[in-house]
């Protein structure tokens, strides 16, 4: 998912992911960004990452991001890598006009969100569009410019329906509610911030969930509903609390006029100065004036009117540079209620007559008639679609009654057609023993990928895998044996998962064979070296092939082929192509398939590989449903080239890029 701004003027409650579980992602995808081998893998990372990562470094992520997509553009890619590249390229304009948005610099954040919709445009990528759009439209509303806002924002709520994007629509009530506040119409915002709050429970978007019910308390408590206020209030503390996110600097803000509500000066001015400390570090200008209103506020109820006025100056400074009718109306009103209380009538009708002016902008009658207009025509349109798709629905019933007619009069042509219902019956059954072949074909592959499953999960491995790991317990080596164990589990879970799979990705496959040789080598104590080689013209995301076709052979290789060599061994699994064809091959120098099988006679051992007979038999329904004649080419390297050793395995792999 994009990130999404959300530039709450009133009051809002920004969260961002914090603790273990955040800092394990996090080190995760530096990860994956480090051994990523394609861009459009690289991007998808720092995708990732953007919406994870602290403030301060998304930042410098997203900076990535914009050069390597556009980079790629600039090549003049075709089809699916355009588009993808478009998409970051887009979200990365995007969140560069987040970042001058949160300077204030409103200007440049705009230019970035219109270029990011140009490009989104050109890659047919609506739902970026409209996210684009809406952020667009919060800068609208700091500025005053709610009419534009309006019409901007139901646009947006046209593209999110039309898209299925819920969290957008729900986003887009959000902004609506908010207008309608500052238009002092409380019962409509009540409405529409009620509308978000379903859908944002519907969704689980549990990030959104403290601002919404923050929202609504404030609505009430503006409708002197003061215990439904607090109830709401209450649950935004609670949701901030009991969840697994922390709290930036408007969440403190938010608190503290909870606090203020409560009479708690003391608890409201503690999280106040959290929050404008924090938001002067960001050097974020909006919030830092929303800090000092709510500082002024606190130093008011608490008759300290020095500090109250030195507050309530600086946020109108701030306003006033930033040129936000909000922020300015806010400040003024601030003011003005102080030197009413302190009986200073001069100073308090100056300050009455400037929020009389800035709150004319926000609460003027045009972006009044606006939000019915909006509203009217958007129901409107809506009952046109529904209109149209009966109307066609109508069309359809008339041209199938009208067929019908036809029929009953050409029914004598029946007679002549007794021809054609031989050849109809001809073809039912053609058809009918070819549905019963289909189905004897996928009831083939449910039970191989039953049989596979329980060759993968064969028990001979699971308990010597389990005495390794009892083994290293007993000897106290706990890293080895939570090592041992972490990739025991990770593969009991791949195996698991893919084995239900026809398709996995080559990235995928490569996983699961390097956490299964990882376990063998440790099950074996380093017995042998290995390497997985992925031809880099291989897109590991793109390219699916069928799940554990390799893995029997490698099995193979290191129990009958390293287990009896003396010497160190080593195993190679390679995937590359040749010409036209994927190719699997796997490589090891052990003793061989002759001297293996000496050993395995001396031993007097009659087992057979279940998951080698399994794989045979894979080979051959996918040769039947792809009409090809793929083999399984198995060399032993003696009789290639004398004093050599161990086996090859070579064959060609089915493949699909998705």
């Amino acid at each position: 998912m994009n990130r999404r701004l959300l530039l709450f003027f009133i009051c809002l409650t920004s969260v961002y992911v914090a603790g273990n579980a955040q800092n394990k992602m996090i080190e995760m995808l530096k990860s994956d960004l480090k051994s990523a081998k394609h861009d459009t893998i690289r991007c998808s990372v720092l995708d990732q990452l953007i919406e994870v990562a602290d403030e301060g470094e998304w930042q410098k992520y997203n900076e990535q991001m914009m050069q390597i997509s556009l980079k790629n553009i600039g090549l003049k890619p075709q089809g699916r890598e355009l588009k993808v590249f478009s998409k970051y390229y887009a979200t990365a304009l995007h969140n560069q006009g987040i970042i001058f948005s949160e300077q204030s610099d409103d200007d440049k954040a705009v230019e970035f969100f219109n270029r990011s919709i140009d490009i989104s445009k050109k890659s047919g990528n609506k739902n970026e569009i409209a996210i684009s759009l809406q952020a667009i439209a919060q800068i609208d509303i700091r500025r005053g410019n709610n009419t534009k806002a309006l019409n901007q924002l139901y646009e947006c709520l046209k593209i999110f329906e039309e898209v299925g994007d819920e969290i957008g629509i729900a986003d887009v009530h959000l902004s609506i509610g908010d207008i309608c506040f500052l238009q002092n119409d409380y019962h409509r915002a009540i409405e529409h911030h009620k509308k978000s709050h379903a859908l944002y429970i519907k969704n689980k978007y549990e990030v959104a969930l403290s601002t919404i019910n923050f929202k609504i308390g404030v609505d009430y408590n503006a409708l002197k509903d003061y215990s439904r206020a607090l109830e709401y209030l209450q649950k935004s503390i609670d949701l901030i609390e009991s969840s697994d996110y922390g709290v930036n600097s408007v969440a403190y803000l938010n608190i503290a006029q909870i606090y203020i509500y409560q009479f708690r000066y003391d608890k409201a001015l503690e999280y106040a100065l959290k929050g404008l400390k924090i938001s002067e570090s960001m050097q974020n200008k909006v919030e830092i004036n929303h800090g000092h209103i709510v500082l002024s506020k606190i130093f008011k109820l608490q008759k300290k009117y020095g500090l109250s006025v030195s507050h309530a100056e600086e946020a109108l400074k701030i306003g006033q540079e930033t040129e936000h009718p909000a922020e300015i109306s806010m400040a003024a009103k601030q003011l003005y209620d102080i030197y009413t209380e302190t009986k200073e009538p001069e100073k308090a009708n100056r300050f009455h007559q400037l929020y009389i002016e800035t709150k004319a902008i926000l609460d003027n009658q045009e972006s009044k008639n606006a939000l019915l207009e909006q509203k009217l025509k958007y129901e409107y349109e809506k009952k046109e679609l529904i209109n149209k798709a009966e109307s066609e629905k109508k069309l359809v019933e008339l041209a199938s009654e009208n067929q019908k007619r036809n029929l009953l009069k050409n029914i004598w042509l029946i007679v002549f057609g007794s021809v054609l219902v031989l050849v109809s019956v001809s073809v039912f059954f053609v058809y009918r023993n070819f549905k019963q072949k289909s189905v004897i074909t996928n009831q083939k592959n449910n039970l191989l990928k039953q049989k596979l499953l329980v060759s993968q999960m064969n028990p001979h491995f699971i308990f010597n895998s389990l005495n390794a790991i009892q083994n290293y317990i007993f000897k106290q080596d706990s890293l080895k044996a939570g090592n041992y164990l972490t990739q025991f589990s990770e593969l009991i879970r791949m195996i698991l998962d893919f084995s239900r799979k026809d398709y996995i990705s080559v990235e995928s496959e490569v996983k699961l064979l390097n956490t299964y040789l990882e376990l063998q080598k440790l099950r074996f104590e380093s017995k042998f070296d290995y390497q997985i080689s992925v031809d880099e013209k291989i897109d590991r995301e793109t390219v699916h092939i069928p799940p554990m076709l390799a893995q029997p052979f490698i099995e193979n290789a290191i129990e009958h082929g390293i287990f009896y060599k003396k010497e160190k061994g080593r195993v190679d699994v390679r995937l590359y192509y040749e010409r036209s064809l994927l190719v699997y091959e796997i490589e090891d120098d052990g003793v061989g398939m002759e001297e293996a099988m000496k050993l395995k006679n001396k031993l007097k051992s009659s087992y057979e590989s279940l998951a080698t007979i399994i794989t045979k038999e894979r080979m051959d329904t996918l040769n039947e449903q792809s009409k090809s004649d793929i083999e399984i080419e198995i060399i032993d390297k003696k009789n290639n080239t004398a004093g050599d050793s161990g086996v090859k395995v070579k064959f060609v792999v089915p493949f699909k890029e998705i």
